[in-house]
Formats: structure tokens, sequence, C-alpha cells
């Protein structure tokens, strides 16, 4: 688990950066948002993300207990 952890958070760390502030993530303000957790739908990179629920398993935001994290792709600006 752990080892998996750390390679997302490589991938993520890896990913390129994002064209707007409002695109990065609102916990570190250095990578794109690339995860929503479930199931109150916040978003994150996927490194804060992973390196939170080592530790604790309910949101930043809410405190409402995680029960998954699924990859964000942000939708196409019109």
């Amino acid at each position: 688990m752990l080892s998996h952890l750390s390679e997302e958070s490589k991938q993520a760390a890896a990913t390129t950066l994002p064209t707007s502030e409002e695109d990065l993530c609102p916990i570190c303000y250095a990578h794109p948002i690339s995860a929503i957790f479930r199931p109150c739908s916040h978003k994150s990179c996927k490194a804060c993300i992973n390196q939170h629920l080592m530790n604790n398993k309910d949101c930043f935001f809410c405190k409402a207990t995680i029960t998954g994290v699924d990859d964000f792709t942000k939708p196409p600006s019109s």
C-alpha cells in the first residue's frame, strides 16, 4: 500500500502544470487538481490526498469520511 501511494504521489508531481490558479490543488498550490473525494466531491492533487490518507480518513475540508478517491479531469471549457 505504501509503495502504491508513493508511486501515485510521484506521478501526481510529474503531471503538467495547470493553466490557471483555480486549477491548482487548494492544499499545496504546487500541483494541479487530480483527485476527487467520495462521497463529498472535494478535490486536491493526488500527492496531497495520498499523503493525508496514510494517517487520516477524513476530508480536509468537511471532515466527511472518505470512502474513495477518483481521478479528476477538468471538463473542457466552452
